[in-house]
C-alpha cells in the first residue's frame, strides 16, 4: 500500500488502483457542496434540522 500511495503521489490520484475497485466508476464526490474551509471550521459544516 504504501508504494501505491508514493506512486499515486508522485504521478496523481488514481494512476494505480487495487483490481477490487473496478475501473467502472458509477459515481462521483459533489466538490461543488464542499465547505470553502473543506470542513476545517466547524461553523462550515452542513446541519441537518431534526
Amino acid at each position: 500500500m504504501q508504494a501505491i500511495d508514493q506512486i499515486n503521489q508522485r504521478f496523481g490520484r488514481g494512476t494505480l488502483f487495487l483490481g477490487a475497485e473496478g475501473i467502472n466508476k458509477k459515481w462521483k464526490m459533489r466538490q461543488e457542496h464542499r465547505s470553502p474551509a473543506y470542513t476545517t471550521q466547524w461553523e462550515d459544516l452542513p446541519r441537518i434540522a431534526t
